[in-house]
């Protein structure tokens, strides 16, 4: 099939989105993981806390901005990082 008439410019719009409770749903079924690394914005919805307690959550925030105005909301289900203060902590070990 040909397409003579294709569109040549799309505008993406929109964004977000973010779900965090399928992500804590797989880990009720998979309770063999150790860990979980959560690399977000954090604009979404706080989760339920999951009732598999035995996977460490680490959330990992894009900016030290988004670290200080989310993480509060997120700290009862695991630790909490910028990549800033992740990268102070990888240089100096």
């Amino acid at each position: 099939m040909t397409f003579s008439r294709a569109q040549r410019e799309v505008q993406l719009t929109g964004r977000g989105g973010t779900n965090f409770s399928p992500v804590l749903a797989y880990l009720e079924e998979h309770r063999d993981y150790d860990a979980l690394i959560v690399y977000t914005d954090a604009y979404a919805p706080c989760p339920a806390t999951p009732q598999n307690r035995r996977t460490r959550i680490m959330w990992l925030f894009v900016s030290e901005g988004n670290y200080r105005s989310c993480y509060p909301k997120l700290q009862h289900l695991g630790q909490g990082a910028d990549l800033k203060a992740t990268a102070a902590i990888a240089q100096s070990v």
